[in-house]
């Protein structure tokens, strides 16, 4: 009585499922890096978007004072404000800074003043964890990232003429005339807001 060949189904079959279990350990093991990065980089965008609104907010301080002194004429305070947006101000941290973080689904960590051109070093963590329990043991491993945004002048001041103000600015000439129907201060025609390394 001859006997039937033996086949190779059952070893196919456990190659089969020790591939499907390697695909599954590598795709899962991709999306974690993936939902990691993604963390990573919102809370990057935190920290961009928390420094830059500090420091416009700390810009935007000197409003009045440089509209009182267009209005006046008084070269020297606008020369002084042009040279130091921060001259005068508090130190503590603007509170644009931990709204934008929050808009962004983080909160600030640090926030100091800079030291050169006035500006805000600001730290953030994001709110969700870096696995976002899907991994075990990154329940409360949250993403870090800083950023720094500083205030430079655009503009130096030429004379004082009342009651048109000429400054030279990164375009060019602009005439600055407060008595003027209409007219409306735009601190970013004299200051530039911009992240630095």
């Amino acid at each position: 009585m001859s006997r039937a060949p033996r086949g190779d189904r059952g070893q196919t079959v456990g190659i089969y499922i020790v591939a499907m279990a390697a695909l599954f350990f590598l795709a899962f093991a991709y999306f974690a890096v993936g939902q990691a990065a993604v963390v990573r980089n919102g809370a990057q965008t935190a920290a961009d978007a928390a420094a830059i609104a500090a420091a416009r907010e700390q810009r935007d301080a000197v409003h009045d004072a440089f509209l009182a002194a267009l209005l006046s004429g008084d070269a020297d305070a606008l020369r002084r404000l042009l040279d130091n947006v921060a001259a005068g101000l508090g130190a503590g941290c603007p509170d644009a800074a931990a709204t934008y973080a929050a808009d962004n689904s983080a909160r600030v960590t640090t926030c100091v003043p800079v030291s050169g051109p006035p500006g805000w070093h600001v730290g953030v963590a994001s709110l969700g964890t870096v696995g976002r329990s899907v991994v075990k043991g990154t329940e409360g491993i949250h993403a870090t990232a800083h950023a720094t945004a500083v205030i430079e002048p655009r503009c130096v001041l030429d004379e004082t003429n009342k009651p048109v103000v000429d400054f030279t600015c990164d375009n060019g000439p602009l005439d600055i005339d407060p008595t003027q129907s209409g007219f409306t201060l735009n601190l970013s025609d004299f200051y530039t807001v911009h992240l630095s390394d």
